[in-house]
């Protein structure tokens, strides 16, 4: 996502700094060479400066502020590398989806980690957050896009919205960092679920192909588990609904979707992991994290505007978990997803 804002930000007249990190050497290399990342469709526009990471801070000085476009694999090296020693008036704004799962068992969103961590060592930092319904590719072909800026100061994301939206990036604005990258976060542990649905109609054995009853069933009860915790946290209503629509196009055309798939078709985790090979999937660390999270606050009997925290009410994070995990069949457990509310 963090090479697919260079297109509109270009089309805005932003001058730009491409920086790898140290896995991305031979594709730094051939952007120096070239301009061109060759995991991308297109080149990127002219008048990019591209850097080695060890030369990353030669890039920052004098920036109006810096894009981490990292995956949460990637989360704790970022904190450690860059961002204790990005110079405090230098606004930082991250694309990274997932929770972390804290010493006490409780979740963070990897902006609150940060921002404690800063805090410890003596730095005063407020992360701001990227997220919503887009898929690189698409913004790259300039498909229009609808996503979320977040943070706590107006003015800078005000900025950033001048710097990102174009006739096809349509930019919202809230100060609920945390309702946000909790939405984009969990809709990678849930998108697995639809995926799933399609994977088991194409089973060699299947007697009844799953459609798109099937997936609106699973989408549905997706969308039920994602309101509760997003409600848990305080979420603001658009976030929610932010959330919920980047769980829509994750299934429609993210790389979970393949992965699910595969795991609906009776491939294992190891196999299913093995056939897309140089993939990063946010998906598997998203449902651990997500489980063992909610399965901590129920043991705790934790209070939520909906009640105490009960493991029942999360039968498909539950399952999602017990598949990649505990080697479970992917075939879906349709009747714990029925309510009862008569």
């Amino acid at each position: 996502m963090g090479s697919a804002l260079v297109f509109p930000l270009s089309e805005n007249g932003v001058s730009l700094k491409i920086v790898g990190t140290p896995y991305d050497r031979e594709i730094i290399d051939e952007c120096i060479r070239t301009g061109r990342n060759p995991k991308l469709s297109r080149p990127f526009p002219a008048g990019i400066t591209f850097y080695q990471f060890e030369d990353w801070k030669k890039a920052v000085p004098g920036s109006d502020f810096v894009i981490g476009g990292i995956s949460s694999y990637g989360a704790e090296w970022f904190l450690e590398e860059v961002l204790k020693y990005i110079p405090a008036e230098i606004p930082v704004i991250t694309v990274v989806k997932g929770l972390r799962v804290n010493e006490d068992g409780s979740l963070s969103t990897w902006p609150q980690y940060w921002e404690k961590e800063l805090s410890e060592a003596g730095i005063s930092r407020e992360v701001y957050m990227l997220g919503g319904p887009g898929i690189a590719q698409d913004i790259i072909d300039g498909e229009h896009t609808a996503t979320t800026i977040s943070g706590p100061d107006s003015d800078v994301l005000r900025m950033m919205k001048e710097c990102l939206q174009t006739g096809f990036l349509h930019v919202s604005m809230t100060h609920d960092v945390t309702g946000l990258e909790y939405a984009v976060a969990i809709k990678n542990a849930y998108a697995l679920g639809p995926a799933i649905a399609i994977g088991l109609g194409q089973r060699e054995d299947s007697v009844r192909p799953t459609g798109v009853n099937a997936q609106a069933a699973v989408f549905f009860q997706a969308a039920r588990e994602m309101r509760r915790i997003l409600r848990t946290v305080q979420a603001e209503t658009d976030c929610i609904s932010m959330g919920l629509g980047d769980l829509f196009v994750t299934v429609e055309g993210g790389r979970t979707r393949t992965f699910g798939i595969l795991l609906g078709e009776g491939y294992s985790r190891e196999e299913a992991q093995l056939k897309l090979k140089g993939v990063t999937l946010e998906s598997i660390s998203a449902v651990k994290s997500l489980y063992e999270g909610i399965s901590v606050l129920a043991e705790k009997g934790v209070e939520t505007p909906n009640g105490k925290v009960d493991m029942k009410e999360f039968p498909l994070i539950h399952h999602l978990y017990q598949v990649l995990f505990e080697g479970k069949d992917a075939d879906l457990p349709w009747e714990e997803f029925a309510f009862d509310t008569i």
